[in-house]
């Protein structure tokens, strides 16, 4: 099977990091965002990535997405590496 490798920038593990819900306490909140990037990089490490949108406008003009537990990840594919660019939580522009 073809795997990739996938990077999280420095701005994205921080962001992450800051992730707060005030519907679920502090653990059920590191359970989420753990599950989250679980699900994220057995997406991407795929050699065949679904359901991705290239945005057309706007700041990120160009760059590739895929949505995963409503919240839009960014990123590039650059070799044999998906380099995670951006995440955008659920309501965030």
């Amino acid at each position: 099977m073809y795997n990739r490798n996938v990077i999280w920038s420095p701005a994205v593990k921080e962001k992450l990091t800051q992730f707060r819900s005030e519907r679920f306490t502090p653990e059920e909140t590191l359970d989420f965002i753990s599950q989250f990037i679980i699900e994220t990089e057995d997406l991407l490490k795929n050699s065949i990535i679904r359901k991705t949108y290239t945005e057309e406008i706007g700041k990120y003009k160009g760059i590739t997405r895929v949505v995963i537990k409503k919240f839009r990840v960014y990123y590039k594919l650059i070799d044999n590496d998906v380099v995670i660019l951006a995440v955008l939580f659920l309501g965030e522009n």
